[in-house]
C-alpha cells in the first residue's frame, strides 16, 4: 500500500489517557449503582466489592492487551493480534467482527441512548420507542459523522473536553456526595445504604459483579489507535492501563456517593429517579436537569470516540487487501487524512443496527416466555468479543512459551488470567440467558459467512465464476 494511506503518529500520553477513559465512562455508569446496590442486598461495601471484583475480572484482559501492544504494532489492535498469533484468516474474521458489529452497532446504540435522555430531558413520557427519538438518534449519528469527516482533529480535542465533562459530576457526587452523607447527615455510609434493602429479594453478589463488568466496556476499541500514538510501545500501554484504573476509582467513588446521598430503597426500585433524588439532595433542585445534561454530553462524547474508531475498522482490512472494495477503503482523503469509503460504509452498516433497536420495541422478533424477544446489542457484541479473545491469548502461550524477551509472567500467568477473565463473561451471558446467547452465536455465524462472501479473495473468485459460467455478463 502506499505510504501516503499510512496515518500519522500524532497522540502523546494525556491525550492517549483520555482516550481510554473516554471509551470506557459513559451512560452505563449513571444507569448501574440502583442494580448493583439491589443484587448486593441493599449493602453499600458489598456493591463497592463487586465493582472492584468485576474492574479486576476486566483488568486481567487490559493487563493482556498492554502486552499484546508492546509486542505487536502493526496497525488495528485487535486485527493485528488474531492475525499474527492464530493467523490471517482469524485476523480477517476478528477485524470484519470488530468493523461490522461491535463498532457499528455499537455506535447505533449510543446515539439512541443520548436520544433518549434527550427525550427525558425535554419532558417526554415516552423515552425510547417514539418518531422523536429515533429521528433525534439518526440525527445524531448524521452529525457526528459528518464532523468526523470534515473536522477529523476537532472530535480529539472534543474528546479531551467530554472526557473532563464526564468526568467532573462522578467525582463531584463520589466525594462531595459521600462527604455530606456522613458529616453533614452524622450517619454511616454502611447503614444509609444497608435501610433500603428491606423487601427486595434474591439478592446475589455474583449478579451485582456482573452488572459492574458490562460497565467497564469500551477499553477495547481504544487500542485502534495504537499505531496513532507517538512512542507507542512505552506509551500505550501505561496509558491503557492507567486510564482503567482511573475509571475503576472514579466508578467506586461515584457508586459510594450516590448511595450515600440519596434514598437506597428508591435507588433500587428506580436507577433513574433515585439518581436524580441524590443529586437534588447534594446539589439543589436543578441538580436532575443538570444530571441529564451530563448524561446526554457523556453519550455524544462516547458516540464521537466510536465514530473516530468505527471510521478505521474497515480501512485496517484494507490496508491487508480484505474486505469489500479494498482498492477504495484504503483511501485516505488528501486534506482531512480520514478514510473516507470505510467511514461511510460503516455508517450505513450503523443505520442497520437501528432498525435493529427499533424491532426490539415493535415486536419483529416473536416472543419468549410470553415476552417480545428483544436482540439486545451490547450483549451480543460482548459475548462475541470475548469468545474471540480465547484462541488469541491462548495462542499467545503457545507461540511465545520459549521466548524470554518476554518475562514469564507475561508469557504464561497474563494470559492464563486473561482467559479466565474472558471466560467468566461469557459464562455470565449464557448464564443470564441460554436462548439469547444461541441467538447471538448464531447471527455472529450468518454475518462472519458474509464477511466470507466480501473477503476481497472470495467475490473475486465468484465473480470469475459467473464470468465463465455465463457469458453474456462480461459485456
Amino acid at each position: 500500500m502506499n505510504e501516503k494511506n499510512i496515518l500519522k503518529r500524532q497522540y502523546k500520553l494525556f491525550v492517549t489517557i483520555c482516550v481510554v477513559v473516554g471509551f470506557i465512562v459513559g451512560t452505563g455508569i449513571f444507569w448501574l449503582p440502583g442494580r448493583v446496590l439491589y443484587y448486593s442486598g441493599g449493602d453499600m461495601w458489598t456493591g463497592v466489592a463487586s465493582w472492584v471484583v468485576g474492574g479486576v475480572v476486566i483488568s486481567t484482559c487490559v493487563y493482556m492487551f498492554s502486552v499484546l501492544s508492546a509486542k505487536y504494532e502493526k496497525m488495528h489492535g485487535m486485527v493485528d493480534y488474531a492475525e499474527a498469533i492464530v493467523g490471517e484468516k482469524y485476523g480477517y474474521l476478528s477485524g470484519w467482527f470488530f468493523a461490522i458489529m461491535y463498532q457499528t452497532a455499537g455506535y447505533a446504540i449510543i446515539a439512541w441512548i443520548s436520544a433518549s435522555f434527550t427525550a427525558t430531558l425535554a419532558g417526554h413520557e415516552q423515552t425510547r420507542n417514539t418518531p422523536f427519538v429515533f429521528f433525534l438518534t439518526a440525527f445524531y449519528m448524521v452529525i457526528t459523522f459528518t464532523i468526523n469527516y470534515l473536522a477529523p482533529k476537532l472530535p480529539m480535542r472534543l474528546n479531551v473536553f467530554t472526557t473532563v465533562v464526564r468526568v467532573i459530576p462522578l467525582v463531584l457526587m463520589g466525594t462531595v456526595g459521600l462527604l455530606v452523607a456522613v458529616i453533614v447527615n452524622d450517619t454511616s455510609v454502611t447503614s444509609t445504604a444497608a435501610s433500603g434493602s428491606e423487601g427486595l429479594s434474591d439478592p446475589s453478589f455474583l449478579g451485582a459483579v456482573v452488572a459492574t463488568v458490562f460497565a467497564y466496556n469500551g477499553w477495547q476499541a481504544a487500542v485502534a489507535f495504537n499505531s496513532e500514538v507517538k512512542d507507542s510501545k512505552r506509551t500505550f500501554p501505561i496509558a491503557l492501563l492507567l486510564g482503567f484504573f482511573v475509571v475503576m476509582v472514579i466508578y467506586v467513588l461515584y457508586f459510594m456517593g450516590v448511595v450515600s446521598a440519596g434514598d437506597p430503597a428508591l435507588l433500587m426500585a428506580n436507577n433513574q429517579l433515585g439518581t436524580r433524588a441524590a443529586f437534588v439532595n447534594i446539589f439543589g433542585g436543578m441538580a436532575s436537569n443538570v444530571l441529564m445534561v451530563f448524561v446526554i454530553i457523556s453519550g455524544l462524547g462516547i458516540l464521537n470516540m466510536c465514530c473516530m474508531g468505527m471510521s478505521r475498522g474497515l480501512y485496517s482490512l484494507a490496508r491487508r487487501e480484505r474486505g469489500p472494495i479494498p482498492e477504495r477503503m484504503v483511501q485516505l482523503d488528501p486534506q482531512t487524512n480520514v478514510p473516507v469509503c470505510s467511514m461511510i460504509t460503516c455508517v450505513g452498516v450503523s443505520f442497520l443496527w437501528l432498525l435493529v433497536i427499533y424491532g426490539n420495541y415493535n415486536g419483529w422478533y416473536g416472543t419468549v416466555n410470553e415476552r417480545n424477544f428483544a436482540f439486545n446489542l451490547p450483549d451480543f457484541y460482548n459475548m462475541i468479543f470475548f469468545v474471540l479473545l480465547i484462541p488469541i491469548f491462548a495462542g499467545f502461550i503457545i507461540r511465545h512459551r520459549k521466548d524470554t524477551t518476554i518475562h514469564w509472567f507475561n508469557r504464561f500467568a497474563a494470559p492464563l488470567l486473561a482467559i479466565g477473565g474472558a471466560g467468566f463473561m461469557i459464562y455470565a451471558r449464557i448464564a443470564s440467558s441460554p436462548i439469547h446467547a444461541a441467538v447471538y452465536f448464531g447471527a455472529f455465524v450468518v454475518l462472519g459467512l458474509v464477511g466470507v462472501i466480501c473477503c476481497a479473495s472470495v467475490y473475486r473468485r465468484i465473480f470469475e465464476f459467473i464470468r465463465r459460467r455465463f457469458p453474456w455478463s462480461k459485456e
